[in-house]
């Protein structure tokens, strides 16, 4: 057997080069992944969009994931991940759901006032004007 580095005979048996020192293990080494790549990426809190919620939609809705969201920082440095991560899902989905149920009513909202106006127009257009000024 010859060394790959510097090429000298060395013994079957050698587990290094007497000659360089290199290693001859044919085996390449391999590392233990990294806490960092085990733990995958860490969640977002959606503690700004909770806080705007609050503030323009739905009160309840934003406090609920201002909630969720603080928890997602402390789970997440504790270990556990997955816990983490249902957090950062739940605040998702009350922000969301306040972002949803306030554009619903403000469409509503705009509709009745619509319906407000064309009926308080129609009424003006009747003859009730004209018969009140009669007398």
């Amino acid at each position: 057997m010859f060394c790959r580095n510097c090429g000298a005979e060395v013994p079957d048996n050698s587990r290094f080069c007497p000659k360089c020192g290199n290693s001859l293990s044919e085996s390449p080494v391999y590392s233990a992944p990294s806490a960092k790549q085990a733990q995958g990426v860490r969640p977002p809190t959606y503690l700004v969009l909770s806080v705007i919620v609050t503030i323009f939609c739905c009160l309840i809705f934003g406090i609920i994931g201002i909630v969720y969201g603080s928890k997602v920082d402390p789970a997440w440095n504790a270990g556990l991940y997955d816990e983490a991560r249902e957090y950062s899902r739940k605040a998702r989905n009350w922000c969301l759901l306040g972002l949803l149920l306030n554009i619903i009513l403000w469409i509503l909202y705009v509709i009745l006032v619509m319906a407000g106006l064309f009926s308080w127009a129609s009424f003006w257009d009747n003859s009730y004007l004209y018969t009140a000024c009669l007398f």
